[in-house]
């Protein structure tokens, strides 16, 4: 199953992030939403300013919880995201791209994987 997301907006209003995942016409009753996947999707999870923002959220809280300790960094998104520690491999491929893109990059591409999308 996939992750949901609920709204509550007013019928003239439409959120841009929403459309793009097939949101409904708010005008009419929909007991029955349509399923697509796309590549417009997986662009706006990787682009949107929604998405932007939660990562940096992210990593400034992981910075307030863990100060400067990558290693902690590391453990404390995994908690967060996915509840379990990182694996060795995990940890080191992380700390890697925190060296070459920084921590709210990592943040935004832990946000974006299949476990974080999907419930188990």
């Amino acid at each position: 199953y996939r992750r949901a997301v609920y709204h509550q907006n007013a019928r003239a209003s439409v959120v841009d992030l929403m459309t793009d995942f097939d949101q409904p016409d708010c005008a009419f009753s929909a007991p029955k939403r349509a399923e697509t996947t796309t590549p417009l999707q997986a662009l706006t999870m990787l682009n949107h300013k929604f998405t932007l923002d939660m990562s940096a959220a992210l990593a400034e809280r992981l910075q307030a919880e863990a100060a400067d300790d990558v290693t902690a960094q590391i453990h404390r998104a995994y908690q967060l995201c996915y509840s379990r520690e990182p694996s060795a491999e995990e940890q080191q491929s992380c700390r890697q791209f925190i060296d070459e893109y920084g921590l709210a990059s990592l943040c935004r591409v832990l946000l974006n994987t299949s476990e974080m999308i999907y419930v188990q």
